[in-house]
């Protein structure tokens, strides 16, 4: 055990860490939540079936951002784990790769969202005005897949190297072009045509084109704190064959819960527009509030692999058991507010009383899991900054296929609950979840992994 200054100090380090990676992704989601904010505002059937399907169509364009999380979970453990070291050049390395495997990689995605992101829609078995809607939503957002990918791949990189503020200071350009670009876009302001749906997709592009923007100049002006290498190489397969190495799992880790995202939403879709539609209000929310964790999460994964880097194991394990204690202690306090005022944040959305009703429900659910989201988000984040990142793939597949699908069919189906019986299960499954990474973390065979 540490002495309580050195406690001390490592709380001061992972707040200082985790802060501006809260805010950074507390505004992407802010942004995401505003769409559906705006798009409510069209009023009666139009703007629930705009959220419905804009919702829909986002959980496409996620189950895309599995292949970039292995691109990133690669990036930050090895860029952290050559910071530690002391190593800029190695970490400077892993970053150009990363940034080539990122275009490469984004450019199929592109093309599949434009040509077959309307058949992949089709999965969930929508009313048809709500897959037309998630259609179009797919087609423009997925245009800017390359400039996502790339912004996201820096900041995983400047993360690992212990800078989180830059990517904020990028977030906050990003998300104000598109919120800017949403009331332009969707309500046809400053002479431009209403474009609805349309117009929230473009706008999200238009954001992420100027943040990529935005890192090419810091990047080939040498304001990061990590350079690129002197001596350039487009293409170096040993760097990305680790990059893959540990950012594979990661990737198939959302791969496997987007899959189970879009099942789960299946079943909901089954008990009609109104619970789809509250669904994806307190989906929103719920972005909202998994972002501390992820925060504390990120910490985790940064401070654990500069540690390791730094030959200093036992380091890694105490910031790993101190980040969850704060995560934990946050994600209680958020459960509060969200239990409490769930149907006021529900009327920001929508009027439709129904729809306000079914949010608040599955909001105030989703507050009884924030403490168990807390532990597995943070000790996942842990394991990944060793280089651990099978682990948070076995605990995602348990988790979606062995807990939440069949308990929301037995609950939700076989015993008549309805919508009520697929939100249980979510709750049950993060409890399990926690657990089972808890257990893993603790037994430390983490701590020798080489990556």
């Amino acid at each position: 055990m540490f002495e309580s200054t050195n406690g001390s100090k490592r709380r001061r380090d992972i707040v200082a860490f985790t802060w501006p990676v809260i805010l950074t992704n507390l505004l992407h989601t802010l942004t995401i939540t505003v769409d559906m904010m705006m798009l409510g505002q069209l009023g009666g059937d139009l703007g629930r079936d705009a959220i419905a399907g804009a919702g829909l169509g986002g959980q496409v364009v996620f189950l895309s951002h599995s292949i970039m999380m292995a691109v990133s979970a690669g990036t930050i453990a090895l860029v952290a784990r050559h910071t530690g070291a002391g190593d800029r050049e190695k970490a400077g390395r892993v970053m150009e790769q990363s940034i080539v495997l990122g275009i490469l990689l984004s450019i199929p995605l592109t093309l599949f969202g434009w040509f077959l992101g309307g058949q992949a829609l089709g999965l969930f078995g929508a009313e048809a005005g709500v897959h037309a809607l998630g259609e179009i939503y797919i087609k423009y957002v997925f245009m800017g897949t390359i400039f996502s990918f790339f912004s996201f791949i820096l900041g995983a990189a400047l993360r690992g190297a212990g800078d989180m503020k830059t990517p904020l200071a990028i977030a906050l350009i990003t998300n104000a072009v598109n919120i800017c670009g949403n009331y332009i876009l969707i309500f046809g302001r400053l002479g431009f045509p209403a474009m609805g749906v349309q117009g929230a997709a473009i706008a999200n592009t238009i954001g992420f084109l100027v943040g990529a923007l935005a890192y090419v100049y810091l990047l080939f002006a040498g304001k990061l704190v990590i350079k690129l290498p002197a001596l350039r190489k487009w293409f170096d397969k040993e760097v990305i064959r680790r990059i893959m190495k540990i950012g594979t799992p990661a990737a198939a880790e959302q791969g496997v819960l987007q899959i189970g995202f879009l099942l789960y939403t299946a079943i909901i879709v089954y008990f009609g527009t109104a619970a789809l539609a509250g669904h994806q209000i307190g989906s929103r929310i719920q972005s909202l509030a998994f972002m501390p964790g992820m925060g504390f999460a990120m910490a985790a994964t940064a401070l654990v692999g500069q540690n390791l880097g730094a030959l200093k194991p036992d380091d890694a394990e105490e910031s790993g058991w101190e980040s969850t204690k704060l995560a934990v202690l946050v994600m209680c306090a958020i459960g509060i507010v969200m239990f409490i005022f769930a149907e006021p944040m529900a009327r920001l959305f929508v009027d439709d009383a129904e729809t306000v009703r079914l949010a608040a429900l599955w909001m105030r659910l989703q507050a009884l899991a924030m403490p168990a989201i807390g532990i597995h988000f943070t000790l996942s984040g842990a394991l990944r900054g060793a280089g651990d990142t099978r682990w948070p793939l076995n605990v995602s597949i348990i988790g979606m296929f062995v807990v939440r699908l069949p308990i929301a069919v037995l609950i939700g189906f076989m015993l008549g609950i309805g919508v009520l019986g697929a939100w249980i299960a979510f709750v049950i499954e993060y409890n399990v979840r926690a657990a089972i990474i808890a257990w893993r973390f603790k037994k430390g065979a983490w701590k020798t992994i080489k990556v």
